[in-house]
């Protein structure tokens, strides 16, 4: 038997006994069929065109299963820069749109109709409201800084927010349909 034909018939035994091992291994680790095989078809296509220039030092089995990892670490890298570029365009897309003239024009005139709603409550609700929402304080800061009970600063809060949202119905359905 020639060397060719010896080296034909070790590598059909080497990808007949080690296909199907190597694809399902890779199949946990990449979860795509596809890419799994073509994988594997890679290995056997760089262990067949450089047969005999590697130096395989343990077996063909351990060979096989450590190229299949590093390609499969490779493939995973490479995966998680394309879904990482995906988002990053996606929040630049996004950024665009929000960073628009039209939307900072909405978000000014909102804020200045919120405000002016909370100037409209009872100067006490309004007081509890603002420090609640804006200055970020708990129910118990409030009522300790105000000197009232904390029960009481928690309904006011949340008659102020029944309030606005009533208010504010209107603006809701016209930022769903912008």
């Amino acid at each position: 038997m020639n060397k060719e034909a010896f080296k034909e018939k070790l590598f059909k035994e080497v990808y007949e006994n080690h296909w199907l091992k190597l694809y399902l291994h890779l199949l946990k680790m990449v979860d795509d069929e596809d890419d799994a095989k073509d994988i594997v078809q890679e290995v056997f296509t760089n262990l067949w065109n450089n047969f005999d220039n590697i130096g395989i030092n343990t077996s063909y089995s351990a060979y096989l299963y450590s190229s299949v990892r590093n390609r499969a670490i490779n493939y995973l890298a490479h995966k998680k820069v394309i879904v990482d570029h995906e988002k990053y365009q996606e929040g630049q897309a996004q950024n665009q749109y929000f960073n628009s003239p039209d939307v900072f024009l909405i978000e000014k005139e909102l804020a200045n109709q919120i405000n002016s709603e909370i100037d409209n409550l009872p100067p006490k609700m309004a007081e509890i409201f603002r420090k609640s929402r804006l200055e970020n304080k708990s129910y118990k800061e409030i009522a300790e800084e105000l000197e009232i009970a904390e029960n009481t600063v928690k309904k006011q809060v949340s008659r102020a927010l029944r309030l606005m949202r009533e208010k504010f119905l209107h603006i809701k359905y016209y930022l769903f349909f912008l």
